[in-house]
């Protein structure tokens, strides 16, 4: 039987501090029912959407990016890393998104002339996200928020560091292998903030909100040396990921990251590595509206094989 973490009790900071609410073996395939971020008003929620939306979306949401308690991974100890595999998501058939009027990118508002807030909500069918009779956008699930417990802080589960946290990366759905280095005993997984759709740099504020059954597997493995921010392994890329803000600091974050990576797990002298990246990295800011922000650095794996 596949046990299954509930969307309860829900954390709003990844800490050292939280009460574990499921303990997980190693390799063991568990579940996770993730909390849709508080939403608008229903007073802006079409009628025909209206059973689904209460159905599926909870006002008693205190604050962004609430994460559905904090998992143990027995084993996990400081000096460890652990890899969360997403094995699959099946995602709620309502989702919203918003803007406020401003916001990080858009402290004052040229663009839209308005200070007023503008919300959506949508049906989420068949693979597809229904904007409105005219559009339709493919899903591509993802898993906004996953984060070990830092070691002596409180971190606000919106916030971005080396414990992980509100990566918003696109590449963080089904099949994609998640990397990070554990802080306390049983490392703590928080997890949320899963969107159905999201675009580069999330410049609302927000992408398609939803929430999600998710099935994980959590293994253990030694940390490399040279590790010190999360890594993504998708099908075909790797990513390591940086955070900070302005953006050019991100992106060196998260392009040393790499270099590191590459010539731990690849052989690349540092200096080969930056001419080789010069030719094929790929990178961009996944969200550039929290706090710091995220960019994620990749190489296609193909391209790399014949280095093993």
């Amino acid at each position: 039987m596949i046990r299954r973490q509930r969307p309860s009790p829900l954390y709003y900071e990844a800490s050292p501090n939280n009460r574990p609410t499921l303990e997980v073996e190693p390799g063991e395939v568990f579940e996770v029912v993730t909390q849709m971020n508080r939403g608008p008003d229903i007073s802006v929620v079409p009628d025909e959407l209206r059973d689904e939306w209460s159905r599926h979306h909870s006002y008693e949401v205190e604050r962004a990016n609430p994460s559905s308690g904090a998992i143990s991974v027995r084993g996990a100890e400081p000096g460890m890393a652990i890899e969360v595999l997403i094995e699959d998501m099946e995602l709620a058939p309502v989702g919203y998104t918003t803007f406020a009027g401003t916001n990080r990118l858009f402290p004052s508002t040229p663009v839209t002339q308005s200070g007023r807030a503008a919300a959506r909500v949508v049906r989420i069918r068949d693979g597809q996200v229904i904007w409105d009779r005219g559009l339709t956008i493919p899903a591509r699930p993802m898993v906004g928020m996953v984060a070990v417990a830092p070691a002596h802080e409180a971190q606000s589960t919106v916030r971005v560091g080396h414990w992980g946290g509100n990566m918003d990366v696109q590449e963080v759905g089904p099949g994609a292998r998640v990397r990070l280095v554990v802080n306390v005993p049983g490392a703590l997984l928080h997890i949320g903030d899963v969107h159905a759709v999201q675009g580069d740099g999330e410049i609302s504020g927000t992408g398609i909100e939803t929430s999600a059954l998710l099935r994980l597997r959590v293994e253990l493995m030694n940390r490399p040396p040279e590790m010190t921010w999360p890594r993504i392994i998708t099908l075909d890329r790797i990513f390591a990921v940086g955070a900070d803000r302005p953006a050019e600091r991100a992106f060196r974050v998260a392009v040393t990251e790499l270099i590191r990576w590459l010539h731990a797990d690849y052989g690349l002298e540092p200096r080969e590595a930056v001419l080789l990246l010069s030719q094929i990295l790929e990178a961009r800011a996944t969200q550039v509206v929290n706090p710091t922000i995220t960019y994620v650095a990749g190489v296609r794996r193909e391209l790399l094989r014949g280095l093993l």
